[in-house]
């Protein structure tokens, strides 16, 4: 069956010319990777970082300062600005990584750091290639990562919540195609280079975007839907089963982070922990009623005096200050309706589940609820694995470097073991 409308594709094959180092970066027993890639285009330099323990792929470095024996350039996340200056030693680096906080500005920390000049251009065993297709209607655009020596299997990575674009999966599709895998990812409806628009989309009409990338991605990689697994986290989680379902002949799949439920309740589960301590527990129950109401009217689930009844039934309560009443006219989502437990059952692929156990957003209990549906489903090929000390986006704190978010430990060679032992179609 073909998922795809006025298909058109077009290529472009990246090349560049970069000069590329490897560095680490250590504190007490831990050790921190990264890369270092510097570009050349015309009068202008750039460069670029990149980390897989830090879900980083060439990040856009700031501030560049470049002369005959020094190289400096900042790195910015949500809390923190990452200073890092180099004097040249040889062919390579030394230098120091200065941590400040973005809130106060303070420094916060020093650590030494190095850079090893790479000996050839980094090609990293890969060609990355541009992608260009048409799917209901709208152009979508996506990257092919071509490994120089396939191993003949494929990794389609499924889009997920909110804008988030393609570069969200970029440094785990870097991972798996260092690894062999012939690998796709794509910009989603109404993100990055892609149109449409994602806030008014159905789960059903994105994972129909979904289903028509990967048509493309089987065609242009010459691999069979067998060869092929999906994954997805978060919202892109609770797509999983249901694609599966309406494609029997992939390969199988890896669902990340997923609710338990509808994405109501896990919206729901995400406010109560966010707001417990404010509000008290002997008040809490009140309040969740209240904010389930202006997620059901949002959702489309009840009538907007519904939920102003429920609202005015507490009176001035002080705890409503937290609780988010969408405007009447508020335009509805419906894809807090949908759950991903009647898909669970039919699936006949073999699908691997991860929850962390420090997850704040879904439900405690979904990792049990799946394994309910899947108990039920024809599949015989199903693991649950629970990581502890591990967040909804698979990150581990580790108090020996607290300034860097870090990918759990155990995610990643978690599912290269998985996809390794199961038996494909």
């Amino acid at each position: 069956m073909k998922y795809f409308t006025a298909l058109a594709m077009t290529f472009i094959i990246w090349t560049t010319q970069a000069q590329s180092f490897r560095g680490s970066t250590s504190y007490g027993d831990s050790t921190l990777p990264y890369q270092i890639k510097i570009v050349k285009a015309e009068d202008a330099i750039s460069t670029y970082f990149s980390s897989v323990p830090m879900n980083a792929f060439e990040i856009p470095c700031q501030n560049l300062t470049r002369t005959d024996d020094t190289l400096k350039f900042y790195v910015m996340s949500h809390y923190y600005t990452y200073e890092y200056k180099y004097l040249q030693d040889s062919m390579n680096y030394k230098g120091w990584l200065k941590v400040y906080s973005n809130e106060t500005e303070q420094l916060l920390n020093t650590f030494e750091t190095s850079l090893t000049r790479e000996t050839e251009v980094a090609s990293d065993g890969m060609e990355r290639r541009e992608i260009t297709f048409t799917s209901n209607n709208l152009q979508l655009h996506g990257t092919l990562w071509q490994p120089i020596n396939p191993i003949q299997k494929g990794l389609f990575f499924v889009t997920s919540s909110q804008g988030h674009d393609r570069s969200a999966t970029n440094a785990e599709a870097y991972y798996f195609a260092r690894l062999g895998y012939t690998v796709f990812n794509y910009d989603k409806r109404g993100t990055g280079k892609s149109e449409g628009d994602w806030q008014s989309a159905t789960i059903e009409q994105l994972c129909s975007d979904d289903m028509n990338a990967l048509e493309i991605f089987s065609k242009i990689s010459s691999l069979p839907m067998g060869a092929i697994g999906i994954k997805g986290s978060s919202q892109g989680g609770i797509k999983i089963p249901y694609i599966l379902s309406k494609m029997p002949d992939l390969g199988f799949g890896i669902s990340v982070s997923c609710p338990g439920g509808t994405l109501l309740e896990s919206d729901l589960n995400h406010w109560k922990n966010i707001h417990y301590e404010q509000i008290g527990k002997d008040q809490i129950d009140q309040a969740l009623k209240v904010q389930k109401a202006g997620y059901g009217y949002l959702a489309g689930s009840i009538s907007f005096d519904s939920l102003m009844k429920i609202k005015n039934s507490y009176g001035h309560q002080k705890w409503l200050e937290y609780v988010w009443i969408p405007e009447q006219d508020v335009n509805k989502d419906y894809k807090l309706n949908f759950s991903g437990l009647p898909y669970f059952e039919k699936i006949t692929q073999p699908i691997l589940v991860l929850q962390g156990l420090s997850d704040r957003v879904i439900p405690e209990n979904s990792h049990l609820k799946i394994q309910k549906a899947l108990k039920l489903a024809p599949t015989t090929q199903y693991d649950i694995v629970l990581l502890k000390n591990t967040s909804h986006s698979m990150m581990s704190r580790n108090d020996e470097i607290p300034y860097f978010q870090l990918l759990a430990n155990d995610y990643l060679p978690q599912m290269t073991h998985w996809i390794k032992k199961i038996t494909f179609k």
